[in-house]
């Protein structure tokens, strides 16, 4: 019984201790994974760390490339790694940073060629990325399609490993790890370069955004001293116009003014927020000007401080999208002065005309004074006939002193008077000048009248306009000497008062016809002209805001149309 009891006990032993040593097995083999585990997390930890620390340290997009491929060559048993950017476009891997075991250090790629870059999409490697996989496999097995591998990564690797950069849901790149050992890399390995990857993503888009706004910020630079040295630039050339340069916002303020300002009686830094208007417009047409945003451009009399007048062109034009208003004023006292005694010499080359032939007509009446004067003296005249003598001759007198009267007031030197004129009293006015001058008034030369009735004034001098009219008869009778007809129209049509001067003369040719409104440029013979004519009848009709159109043709006569816009209503009366 005691026997039986022993066996008993002993089998019960044997069962408990085998039982324990599978217990202490299975505990050694649980202690051996937790701390295989635990090691791995050490790596992992030691790896983001020193990963962390590579971020904080890395100043750029290449130092944290380089510490990088650093990090993971030192902690994996990797012979080779590399880290692919993502190319602008999107459409490929560019190689940024290299380590290769058998070097001392890693290396830049500064500028890769197509063959060390990867195309996402293509092949193995491209596809994976594209598709923000883990790839892990052995190259020489798969024997992809050549070029599908990128050249830089190096030949008979045993192993590979790829992980993409993924950050904000946008692929940055990859990295990529190979060995010569087969089987080098193991799942742990993955996790651990997810782990990585995921830190390295974020820092790589930090970076990114770091450098692309240190290139903006060198641009903005750039651009600030380009534009500083522009204004610079541009302030030296304002500074040396002699034209009175100004800059008025939106209010009609003025904000700029060059120092041609001390030329026209002003203080430069005196006009500065100053309104613009009572300087140099009328306050309605400069606000209408601003707020139209049209350009306008207008001749002015100023009076300077010390007290003489000057003429001025003010030119002023809205600048787009600003609101500010640019005025140029440009001083033409001595413009307007040799404007005045060009047209008054042309005036008095139409007098000279004129006077060769009036002095024929005055002979006549002089003659005829002395004939009435020597019947007086004689004693058979009776006091009827004496009386009527004495009227003749004073009929007489009165014809010459308005020949004389009408040449000084036409030669006289007039001042620009821009009041209502009625053009067919200046027209009227001239012929009666020319048919006094035997000279110019040929018996073969017959001049027609068309004039419209009730036609609306014009705004122009009437000297000035008595002179174009002038010069306009003068030309088509120089033009006929052997005859012909002149024709004088006046209507009103499309907004215009139109004074057409049509004669039958030689014509103009088509070579000569665009230059005949250039200063001296004449068809007369040498001696019967100077060429300034048309040119001043041009600037005196532009001054009035009209123009001069031509028509001619060769063996048909010319056609001179005058073109004025109608005085204002309140100045018709």
């Amino acid at each position: 019984m005691a026997d039986q009891l022993d066996n008993k006990t002993r089998e019960e032993l044997l069962v408990l201790a085998r039982e324990q040593q599978a217990a202490l097995a299975t505990y050694k083999e649980t202690l051996a994974r937790i701390y295989q585990e635990f090691d791995a997390k050490i790596e992992e930890l030691s790896l983001i760390r020193w990963v962390s620390d590579v971020l904080r340290q890395a100043e750029d997009l290449r130092g944290l490339g380089l510490g990088l491929v650093e990090v993971v060559i030192s902690e994996l048993p990797a012979d080779f790694a590399c880290l692919l950017l993502t190319d602008p476009e999107m459409t490929r891997l560019e190689p940024l940073a290299v380590f290769d075991r058998a070097a001392e250090s890693p290396s830049i790629i500064e500028e890769p060629t197509p063959g060390q870059c990867l195309t996402l999409g293509e092949g193995p490697l491209g596809e994976a990325v594209g598709e923000g996989r883990i790839l892990l496999l052995s190259p020489t097995d798969h024997s992809p399609p050549a070029g599908q591998w990128p050249e830089i990564l190096p030949p008979g690797a045993a192993s590979l490993i790829a992980l993409p950069l993924i950050a904000r849901q946008q692929i940055l790149g990859a990295i990529i790890l190979c060995s010569q050992s087969p089987g080098a890399f193991s799942e742990d390995h993955a996790r651990a370069l997810t782990i990585l990857c995921d830190h390295a993503a974020a820092a790589l888009a930090n970076a990114r955004l770091i450098d692309q706004l240190g290139e903006i910020n060198e641009r903005l630079l750039a651009s600030e001293l380009e534009a500083h040295q522009a204004r610079e630039y541009l302030q030296q050339v304002l500074d040396t116009a002699s034209d009175l340069i100004i800059i008025s916002d939106a209010e009609g303020r003025v904000t700029y003014a060059n120092q041609a300002a001390s030329s026209f009686g002003l203080q430069r830094q005196a006009l500065v927020g100053r309104p613009l208007a009572p300087l140099f417009l009328e306050r309605a047409r400069a606000a209408a000007m601003l707020g139209l945003g049209a350009p306008l451009s207008e001749e002015l009399e100023l009076q300077a401080p010390g007290g003489h007048g000057f003429s001025v062109l003010v030119s002023t034009t809205p600048l787009p999208d600003t609101g500010e208003v640019l005025a140029i004023v440009r001083d033409v006292t001595r413009r307007k002065a040799l404007e005045r005694q060009l047209m008054h010499a042309e005036k008095l080359a139409s007098v000279g005309i004129l006077a060769a032939g009036v002095a024929h007509e005055i002979g006549n009446p002089l003659a005829a004074i002395g004939g009435y004067a020597q019947l007086l003296d004689s004693d058979d005249t009776t006091p009827a006939e004496r009386r009527e003598f004495a009227g003749a001759i004073a009929e007489q007198t009165e014809r010459i002193n308005r020949i004389i009267r009408e040449l000084l007031d036409y030669s006289r030197p007039s001042q620009y008077l821009g009041q209502p004129v009625d053009v067919n009293q200046a027209i009227e006015a001239v012929l009666n000048m020319f048919f006094t001058s035997k000279r110019l008034s040929q018996d073969n030369l017959s001049i027609q009248r068309d004039l419209a009735r009730n036609l609306p004034k014009v705004s122009l001098d009437r000297d000035q306009l008595q002179q174009v009219v002038l010069n306009m008869v003068i030309n088509a009778a120089q033009a006929m000497a052997g005859g012909g007809q002149l024709t004088i129209s006046t209507r009103e049509q499309a907004g215009w008062l139109r004074m057409e001067f049509a004669d039958t003369g030689p014509g103009i040719g088509p070579d000569k016809l665009p230059l005949i409104f250039d200063p001296f440029f004449t068809t007369k013979p040498p001696g019967q002209g100077t060429g300034l004519g048309l040119s001043i009848c041009d600037r005196i009709i532009s001054a009035g805001g009209g123009r001069i159109e031509v028509a001619s043709a060769l063996g048909k006569g010319t056609t001179f149309t005058v073109l004025l816009p109608p005085a204002q209503a309140e100045d018709q009366a």
